[in-house]
C-alpha cells in the first residue's frame, strides 16, 4: 500500500523539509494563489530547462526532451485541467520530464518533482505543497537532469 509521503520522494531532502502538509480545513484563496504562483513558475522553468538541456540529451541518444508541468486528478490527465482545480481531491501537479523511449529506459528512475497534491480522505484530506524557494526547485530539477545525463554514459 502506498502512502501520502511516498508521492513526494526526494533523495536529498526529507518530506519534512521540502513539503508542508496543509489540512483541507485550511484551504483558502491565499493557498490557491500560492499553488498558482508555484505552477506558473514551474511552467516557465520547464521551458527554460528543456531549451537548455535538449542538445545534451540528443548527444546521449535521447531525442525530444520534454520538461513540463503535468496536472492530473487521480492519475488521469484531463483536458482543460488547471490550478483552478487544485482543491479537487486527488489533484496533483508535477514538474516532469520525458524523452523518446523514456518508458523503455527502465534503469533510469523517475525524476519528477511534485509541487502540490491534495490527498482526499473519506471526510477530510491533506494537501502537500512544495515549500522551498523557487530557486531550490530550479536547482533540484537541474541537478536531476545532470545526474540523469551522467548515468547515460555508464
Amino acid at each position: 500500500m502506498w502512502n501520502f509521503m511516498s508521492l513526494f520522494k526526494s533523495k536529498k531532502q526529507s518530506f519534512d523539509t521540502q513539503y508542508v502538509e496543509i489540512p483541507d480545513t485550511a484551504f483558502d484563496e491565499n493557498l490557491k494563489r500560492e499553488i498558482q504562483k508555484l505552477e506558473s513558475y514551474a511552467e516557465e522553468l520547464a521551458r527554460s530547462l528543456q531549451k537548455k538541456y535538449s542538445k545534451e540529451f540528443e548527444k546521449k541518444n535521447r531525442k525530444n526532451l520534454k520538461v513540463y508541468l503535468e496536472r492530473n486528478i487521480d492519475g488521469d490527465e484531463i483536458e482543460g485541467i488547471s490550478s483552478d482545480n487544485a482543491f479537487e481531491k486527488e489533484y496533483r501537479s508535477v514538474l516532469a520530464m520525458e524523452y523518446d523511449g523514456f518508458e523503455d529506459d527502465e534503469q533510469y528512475e523517475d525524476i519528477d518533482i511534485s509541487l502540490w497534491y491534495y490527498f482526499g480522505g473519506y471526510r477530510h484530506g491533506t494537501g502537500g505543497l512544495y515549500k522551498l524557494a523557487q530557486d531550490n526547485l530550479e536547482i533540484e530539477m537541474e541537478e536531476a537532469l545532470k545526474e540523469l545525463l551522467e548515468r547515460f554514459q555508464k
